[in-house]
């Protein structure tokens, strides 16, 4: 545990071989670290206080430490696993030698649990999606959400909010009575994720931003744009995947024939997410019900089952998922999954386990669905006034 009296004051000292590009005050700028902190810890922090002072002076340069050292002890170079309260008192300088180069696009990463969680959202035209973003865009108060509709020629949010001229700009980010955003693109998402940080830069608050696919997305291809990008992922944080499924229609879409060579986009659907939606049930028997979230169960064994009606669902339920080690989901072997589905669902279910296996946190959402149903539902109703 940290002591409040083991804190260090230290100052830095730039080796004098170093040309440095601008003048820095290293005396007005004390490092006040921990002595159970680590020598390598001090470089990242001194590293990172020079790139933010040649920043500030608008030259920004970074800093790579090679070497650091007590300037008392000048000739012996510190081992960076090793601990500060080893090595310095309070009021000592650190001497540090390395490279200075021209500062990369300054990206600084924020912490996972800082960046903004961004959700993929996919279902079939019909399944409700629709109805679950007019409900977050223009009744729900709990959060304010950025949707974004990745679009390929539907109109998908209704046409009673394009005649309202709202969302007649439709490449310009649209912001909602409630504090939500919305804006469209069309097939380029990156651009549309940009906005939305544009956006936020100018001062919107925004809690959560959520990726709208069009009924005949796979979200593979759309994680995998994500996850390649660094600009994105430095403020962004793939939280993971919610599938809207009709309660009445989505075992038909189960099992559509696909030609071969394709997907069946549902079971995609299905398989890869983190959290399904199991919406208007109230269109179906209790019997249908049961064996509908049978049949998802057995696709995907890890999802949380979501009952609902309309849409209407605890905004809660919708974010926080941290449901994404994402590297198991950029990999190549998704789409040797994919193209086994048709086989035989119980083969490709099999595989889809093996998979998922890095998923931590997950374990415990297997038997998530059954219990859940009656108190969720519950809480649904009074989301109806």
């Amino acid at each position: 545990a940290m002591a409040g009296d083991d804190m260090l004051e230290l100052t830095v000292w730039f080796h004098p071989s170093m040309q440095l590009p601008v003048k820095i005050d290293t005396q007005a700028n004390k490092f006040k670290v921990s002595g159970s902190t680590k020598v390598v810890d001090l470089m990242e922090k001194a590293e990172d206080f020079f790139l933010e002072a040649t920043e500030q002076a608008g030259q920004p340069k970074e800093l790579q430490i090679n070497v650091l050292w007590n300037t008392k002890d000048h000739k012996k170079a510190l081992n960076p696993n090793e601990l500060l309260s080893a090595h310095f008192a309070s009021g000592d300088s650190f001497g540090v030698y390395g490279d200075i180069m021209d500062a990369q696009k300054p990206i600084v990463p924020k912490a996972e649990e800082e960046k903004t969680p961004v959700t993929i959202l996919t279902g079939f035209l019909g399944s409700g999606k629709t109805t679950l973003l007019n409900y977050i865009l223009q009744e729900q108060k709990e959060k304010k959400i950025a949707i974004i509709e990745n679009e390929f020629g539907e109109i998908s949010i209704d046409d009673a909010l394009l005649k309202q001229n709202k969302l007649a700009l439709a490449e310009k980010v649209v912001v909602m009575d409630n504090g939500c955003m919305c804006c469209t693109v069309r097939g380029d998402l990156q651009q549309g994720l940009e906005q939305i940080l544009a956006e936020v830069d100018k001062g919107s608050k925004i809690d959560q931003v959520m990726i709208e696919t069009t009924g005949m997305a796979d979200p593979v291809p759309i994680v995998r744009t994500f996850m390649t990008n660094p600009e994105l992922t430095a403020r962004l944080r793939l939280d993971g995947v919610i599938t809207v499924a009709d309660a009445k229609h989505i075992v038909g879409r189960l099992d559509d024939k696909v030609e071969a060579g394709k997907v069946n986009e549902a079971y995609q659907q299905v398989a890869f997410c983190d959290k399904i939606l199991l919406n208007k049930l109230d269109l179906v028997s209790t019997d249908t019900a049961i064996a509908v979230k049978d049949r998802l169960r057995d696709i995907n064994a890890f999802a949380k089952i979501l009952p609902a009606v309309r849409g209407r669902v605890k905004m809660d339920e919708l974010t926080n998922l941290r449901a994404h080690d994402m590297a198991n989901f950029a990999n190549v072997e998704i789409e040797k999954e994919a193209e086994n589905t048709e086989v035989g669902h119980g083969g490709a279910r099999g595989g889809h386990g093996g998979g998922r296996s890095g998923h931590g946190g997950h374990g415990g959402h297997g038997g998530h669905g059954e219990g859940h149903g009656h108190d969720e539902n519950c809480t649904e109703d009074h989301g109806h006034g």
